[in-house]
């Protein structure tokens, strides 16, 4: 059996999504047998957003944290589920985004290391990625993706700057304690593939 755990971490706009759906089909091509999967998936997209606004979510409650590792554990599930099955999983963000966000804002900014590492221990358990993957960018370069190349409209530009700033920073800190690998997503999407496949086949070979 040769089932392993891919994930693919960063800020939005780094590539993340782009570069999971492009290893889910090249592994598929290869003749593995694959699954992608998110905390958030697209096609529940609808379903997330009514429940943060029926709800009124605010994302520095603890609310907000709980129902987001609801969907993680849901997710780490499915992974486990898929790996019994001899799956390779390829995952759109894994713990490291849980302690990047609740080491710097929120409800959890303010407690204890042992209390943050519980809370996580229950949704993902014991399960760690065969191969973690940082897509490292600038935070403009980031910002000018989700504008111009997704659309997204951005209300105080500053704040996100800033915001993005200190998600990288902790993310560039995690990356080293956790011994993931840094690929620079400021590269070209052709050159971020290519060094990316290589270290899913030395993974799966």
């Amino acid at each position: 059996m040769n089932s392993k755990l891919i994930a693919i971490e960063g800020i939005d706009g780094s590539g993340k999504s782009t570069l999971v759906r492009y290893i889910e089909n090249k592994l598929k091509k290869e003749g593995h047998q694959a699954t992608r999967i998110s905390t958030r998936e697209i096609e529940n997209e609808s379903i997330f957003q009514s429940v943060i606004d029926n709800y009124s979510l605010d994302p520095h409650s603890p609310a907000y944290m709980f129902f987001f590792q609801l969907l993680h554990t849901y997710k780490a599930d499915r992974a486990r589920r898929a790996m019994e099955e001899g799956k390779i999983v390829v995952s759109d963000r894994w713990d490291l985004s849980f302690f990047v966000w609740h080491e710097n804002f929120g409800f959890f900014s303010k407690k204890s290391d042992e209390l943050r590492n519980g809370v996580s221990r229950l949704a993902f358990g014991d399960l760690k990625p065969h191969l973690g993957i940082y897509l490292d960018i600038t935070v403009n370069k980031a910002l000018d993706r989700r504008m111009f190349g997704r659309g997204d409209i951005i209300d105080d530009i500053e704040t996100e700057k800033q915001s993005y700033a200190t998600i990288v920073a902790a993310y560039r800190l995690l990356v080293k304690r956790y011994s993931w690998i840094t690929i620079n997503a400021n590269d070209d999407f052709e050159q971020v593939r290519k060094t990316a496949w290589k270290l899913v086949q030395e993974v799966v070979k």
